[in-house]
């Protein structure tokens, strides 16, 4: 809709009475709660028991606006509806979801998130990493061609501990001690040209977790192009990938006008400078905001599609 359009209707209702305001307002919150259970229900059209892995299951009623369905395997016999087995069960107020995630579009904070769709805090929190928890687990990306890949550090950051025993206690996103590297959280990331990305955050980041980290997500063919880091020349030579180095105390930052790692390096300023906003993230969330940036670096999602991305979460069986 036009900006001029929408003016135009803003101020028709605004000349209406209150009671046909209310029932509007009823009418648009029953088409955006069926648009979300519409969306739910078209993103897992291949029904099985999430419990069991079963595939022949019946409908078996309908509640809070989503069909269920019951496994009919002689030792389950368990009910399910979309986002069983999901990041998303046993979330209220679905109705609220597209707002929520309209919020995380613009990268905004919890207080202005839950100020704005009109939750609780503790809400928006739990909300924010079950909307990330499928992005996150889908971080093995397949990387070929030229692949660039490097290593950042973020501040340790211990929010939502009460007591801190190994150091003393930093203001909300104060800086650590550049001095000592205990206070460093190391996160590899590896980024090829046609703007895939995984990444690995590890305290302990050593050669095998790299090699590990490595050997699944890059192509046999690609061509690998790192700072000077041993880590990466014997990992090149191990599984026969062509390898070129770049050691900056040598000056040599391009090799060939073609080889080098400015756009990982570009891709780690970026996620510094969006990381800022939030004023220290949790160590223990950090991969959840990898991931979420992650998605903004190719084309930014739309709310319905954050909504697919969410639901396809966990497919698996859950444990019995």
């Amino acid at each position: 809709m036009k900006k001029a359009d929408l003016s135009a209707l803003e101020k028709a209702l605004a000349h209406l009475p209150v009671d046909l305001k209310q029932h509007l307002a009823h009418q648009l919150l029953g088409q955006i709660n069926a648009q979300s259970h519409t969306l739910l229900e078209a993103a897992r059209s291949h029904r099985r028991c999430p419990r069991c892995g079963y595939e022949h299951v019946v409908k078996w009623g309908r509640s809070s606006g989503l069909q269920r369905y019951r496994c009919q395997s002689l030792t389950c016999h368990k009910t399910f509806n979309a986002v069983t087995g999901t990041s998303l069960a046993r979330l209220h107020h679905r109705n609220k979801w597209f707002d929520y995630l309209r919020c995380m579009r613009d990268s905004l904070t919890l207080r202005v998130s839950a100020v704005r769709v009109g939750i609780d805090l503790k809400t928006a929190f739990r909300w924010r990493h079950r909307f990330l928890t499928a992005s996150a687990n889908a971080n093995a990306n397949a990387l070929s061609g030229i692949v660039e890949v490097d290593e950042t550090f973020f501040a340790e950051s211990c929010k939502g501990k009460r007591n801190i025993t190994h150091r003393s206690s930093r203001k909300r996103g104060g800086q650590s001690n550049r001095k000592h590297k205990a206070d460093k959280i190391p996160v590899l990331i590896a980024r090829d040209r046609n703007g895939n990305i995984s990444d690995l955050v590890d305290p302990a980041l050593n050669k095998p977790t790299v090699h590990a980290f490595l050997t699944p997500i890059i192509n046999p063919d690609s061509i690998l192009c790192s700072d000077g880091h041993s880590w990466y020349k014997t990992f090149s030579r191990e599984h026969g990938i062509a390898h070129h180095r770049l050691v900056t105390l040598d000056n040599q930052r391009v090799i060939g006008k073609e080889y080098h790692i400015q756009n990982v390096n570009s891709y780690m300023s970026r996620l510094k400078g969006w990381m800022a906003r939030f004023h220290g993230v949790g160590t223990a969330y950090l991969p959840s905001y990898l991931a979420w940036r992650r998605l903004f670096e190719r084309a930014q999602p739309s709310e319905e599609a954050w909504l697919r991305i969410a639901i396809g979460a966990n497919q698996q069986p859950m444990p019995t």
